[in-house]
């Protein structure tokens, strides 16, 4: 009996097992050869804040290549001939290795470096980084077909994707940059990557067996159980709730690293929580944690404002730092609390991660080619505060159209106030004290019948 028990269990772990296992794997791939490849290029440009966003838009339209092949792949053909397209991709993408800069890497002299980098990363890395960035995904969705008791939720295994990555991303830099060199470091990354490619084919051969393992007789049940498209404004939201974390990001990457500290390694804090709230928000705790970050988040963002902002100066600099990372944290948690809640059935699963994709996509390009020339310093970064706050939950319910109202005068107050005095300086402290009283108060009585809180 207990041997039976034991099997049993067995069998129920172990696609878990495998497919959050190659998960992990591919996740720790991607984010070891992004650093990996920025010491190859450093030589050539320097680790200025514009490469690094540069290298992160580049990564970020890879991975948007590769959700759009897992979901142009999933929605056009059935199961096994899936299997077979990606496997070719697979064996096909193992002529791309090792990883190298071309022999005649040279970055022009005069100009921007951004479009030669960009072609560079492309010739050197795009075909094993396309590959990689398929797999999240593709064996998401390949699980969902598995039949497994967890297969009707599989979302769950994002959070080990991203735990994989944030072990790398924590690792390489204090582990494997200082112990192993270059050259070992593309050697051993090419065999990961051929491991990989293994363990995606053993998923593969796990998904035929399920397939051949399914009734005939149940499967016009399956296939008459279609699942209605997720509307416009429902993708809509998806992108918003996915764009704002990633130019927040990129916006407190720069800003810390320009304005705060120019300390090597700083920018893999903003990163590191990025990818901390991704691992929760998909984890089995997300339905605790999410509405205490709901509540949380307001009463941090006044104190925030108020010091970072409207009075940077009397804060020491490890605090300012401390209070923008809190504050960064906290707005991405809501913002992707509010994906994860909003995810749709694991039928339009590869559609869902190909919003959240572009979005991200999206926030890089605004961040990098967009807000440079727009702004004249990081405005791009309070601005997604601010949008970060109207995708707070609730704001589209109710009168929703009224809810701005309340923004809206404080700004048109702000600016009276600013172009109006020229003593403006003197009354700072008690201008912002009295803005945040205020915007505490009506916080507060949000849901009062007298619509203070509109």
């Amino acid at each position: 009996m207990n041997t039976t028990t034991q099997t049993t269990a067995h069998s129920k772990l172990s696609p878990v097992i495998l497919f959050a296992g190659t998960l992990f794997v591919s996740a720790m791939l991607m984010f070891v050869l992004q650093p990996m490849f920025g010491k190859l290029l450093l030589p050539l440009l320097g680790g200025t804040p514009a490469v690094w966003n540069t290298c992160m838009v580049f990564y970020q339209t890879i991975l948007f290549g590769g959700y759009l092949y897992a979901h142009w792949l999933t929605s056009r053909s059935g199961q096994q001939r899936q299997i077979q397209i990606h496997t070719a991709l697979l064996i096909f993408s193992l002529f791309a290795l090792p990883v190298a800069l071309p022999a005649d890497a040279n970055p022009p002299t005069e100009g921007n470096p951004s479009f030669w980098l960009v072609w560079t990363l492309f010739l050197a890395i795009g075909m094993p980084f396309f590959v990689v960035s398929t797999t999240a995904p593709l064996l998401q969705k390949w699980f969902s077909h598995l039949g497994h008791h967890s297969s009707e939720d599989p979302y769950y295994l994002y959070a080990a994707s991203n735990a994989g990555s944030l072990l790398a991303l924590l690792s390489y830099p204090f582990l494997l940059e200082p112990n192993i060199g270059l050259v070992n470091q593309r050697l051993f990354w090419s065999i990961g990557y051929g491991l990989l490619c293994i363990l995606i084919i053993i998923c593969a051969v796990a998904l035929w067996r399920s397939i051949a393992e399914i009734d005939a007789n149940e499967m016009p049940e399956i296939a008459a159980e279609e699942i209605a498209a997720p509307p416009m404004r429902q993708q809509l939201h998806w992108l918003a709730l996915a764009f704002v974390p990633s130019s927040l990001l990129l916006g407190l990457t720069q800003y810390i690293s320009t304005d705060i500290a120019a300390v090597p390694l700083l920018w893999i804090l903003p990163l590191t929580l990025y990818l901390l709230s991704f691992i929760l928000v998909f984890s089995k705790w997300a339905d605790r944690i999410h509405p205490g970050m709901v509540a949380l988040q307001p009463a941090v963002l006044l104190i925030f404002i108020a010091y970072s902002f409207i009075n940077p100066a009397v804060l020491p600099y490890w605090l300012d730092l401390i209070l923008h990372c809190l504050a960064f944290f906290l707005t991405i948690m809501v913002c992707h609390g509010e994906l994860a809640k909003h995810r749709p059935h694991p039928q339009h699963l590869t559609h869902f991660y190909l919003v959240m994709s572009f979005a991200g996509m999206l926030g890089g390009l605004f961040n990098t080619f967009v807000a440079p020339f727009v702004f004249n310093a990081v405005y791009e970064y309070p601005i997604m505060i601010v949008a970060a706050l109207l995708l707070r939950p609730g704001f589209f319910n109710g009168r929703w159209f009224l809810q701005p109202i309340f923004p809206g005068l404080l700004l048109l107050m702000g600016f009276a106030v600013y172009f109006g005095t020229d003593r403006l300086f003197e009354y700072l402290d008690v201008i912002g004290g009295a803005l945040i009283l205020l915007a505490g108060l009506t916080y507060s009585v949000r849901h009062s019948p007298l619509g203070l809180g509109l």
